[in-house]
């Protein structure tokens, strides 16, 4: 996912894969963005609420995520 797919795929599903947190494909809600800055410049972190459990956050950094097939469903 790209900086430009974030405000589109705001409240709606999302897949994360992430093989350091051996997670592939889970699903979350796109709940917002965080924008930080490093060593390196800028960078994005997608913050993402668990469709299970809504008072659970993770924050993964957009390269790990992708939209889902039901991305139309609103949260």
């Amino acid at each position: 996912m790209t900086e430009r797919d974030i405000k589109r795929a705001l409240g709606k599903r999302v897949r994360l894969t992430d093989p350091k947190l051996h997670i592939a494909g889970a699903e979350y809600i796109l709940s917002g963005a965080v924008i930080r800055r490093g060593e390196r410049g800028f960078y994005y972190q997608a913050e993402l609420t668990d469709v299970k459990c809504a008072h659970s956050l993770l924050y993964a950094p957009l390269e790990n995520i992708e939209r889902s097939e039901g991305a139309c469903q609103q949260y």
